[in-house]
């Protein structure tokens, strides 16, 4: 009789146990974020920036693997493959989140994604040369509706962020527009400045470098910027046109939800860390944090509004 009471004690304390201890409590090994770019670019940098903070939060080592290939699109469809168990992110940025998967055939699209937060988000100046004969939107869209195919803008890649902002800004002022492929911020810039372009928007950081050399016409976000107060917004000059250049942690489709909001929880520590903010200062990269939940429907919009831009400038969408 004692030996059975004894045994049913022990029977009672492991059930009790396996009750209050969670099975698999997260993390329980190093998490590794994928950024879908070469070491050494802002995505790279900005995501070791992260790597710190995110460990003293999650407890666990947090481990950065380079994945690069076809516009980010290779290191994005990599964690989109990955265990559903938060333990695999991407650093994902806005192109080959919300506007590569309208122009391939990517093994991913907008569902296929836990979304974590949002970690950074630059605006977009549109820049012109500084003897350029137009000072503003309205100047340089009568200016290209009077003179068709005198206006040439400088696009590095298509699907890229200042792509769509190009096609935006023509479909807003009902405008045609040519564009000139570039391979960068540097030849986009020799662009402007022996007149094979005349245009190009790109992120703020390529007009606070260059403004002996060139002139803002607007800035494509509902704010003014800090550095520029002067430079008014496309909204202040009639046009809605809000166009960041933005980077966030997704996760694959599934996870558990208690992966997603610790995972969130570390981001927010990070994006909102003294190191991080000094970085982002330095590379002139502003962070900007949305939570798991505001980052979702965020993406979704941007998503949508990037399909019906490309769709409606002829662009194959698949």
């Amino acid at each position: 009789m004692t030996h059975n009471i004894w045994k049913l004690a022990g029977l009672v304390t492991a059930i009790g146990m396996a009750v209050s201890t969670p099975a698999t409590a997260f993390p329980n090994k190093p998490v590794q974020i994928v950024v879908p770019f070469a070491a050494g670019g802002g995505t790279d940098i900005t995501t070791r920036a992260m790597q710190e903070p995110m460990k003293d939060k999650l407890g666990k080592s947090v481990v950065v693997k380079n994945t690069a290939g076809a516009g980010g699109t290779v290191g994005v469809a990599e964690v989109a493959r990955a265990k559903a168990d938060g333990h695999t992110v991407s650093m994902a940025p806005v192109g080959p989140l919300t506007t590569q998967p309208h122009l391939n055939k990517l093994p991913y699209d907008v569902d296929s994604f836990e979304y974590v937060c949002l970690a950074y988000s630059a605006p977009s100046v549109v820049t012109v040369h500084k003897d350029a004969p137009y000072n503003d939107l309205a100047e340089l869209l009568a200016h290209a509706r009077d003179h068709p195919g005198d206006v040439m803008i400088a696009i590095d890649a298509v699907g890229s962020i200042p792509h769509v902002a190009s096609l935006g800004l023509a479909e807003a002022g009902e405008v045609e527009m040519d564009y000139l492929p570039v391979n960068g911020n540097g030849p986009a810039l020799k662009a402007l400045l022996d007149g094979t372009a005349d245009v190009f928007i790109s992120h703020q950081s390529f007009m606070a470098q260059n403004l002996e050399q060139l002139k803002g016409l607007a800035v494509l976000q509902p704010e003014r910027l800090d550095g520029m107060p002067d430079l008014k917004t496309a909204k202040e000059q009639g046009f809605d046109l809000d166009f960041p250049i933005w980077g966030g942690l997704v996760v694959p489709a599934g996870t558990p939800q208690e992966a997603v909001d610790t995972l969130d929880d570390a981001c927010r520590a990070a994006v909102e860390s003294d190191s991080f903010q000094e970085r982002m200062e330095q590379l002139g990269q502003p962070p900007s944090y949305l939570s798991a939940s505001d980052f979702d429907q965020f993406v979704r919009q941007q998503y949508d509004r990037n399909k019906e831009l490309l769709r409606n400038a002829g662009f194959e969408t698949k």
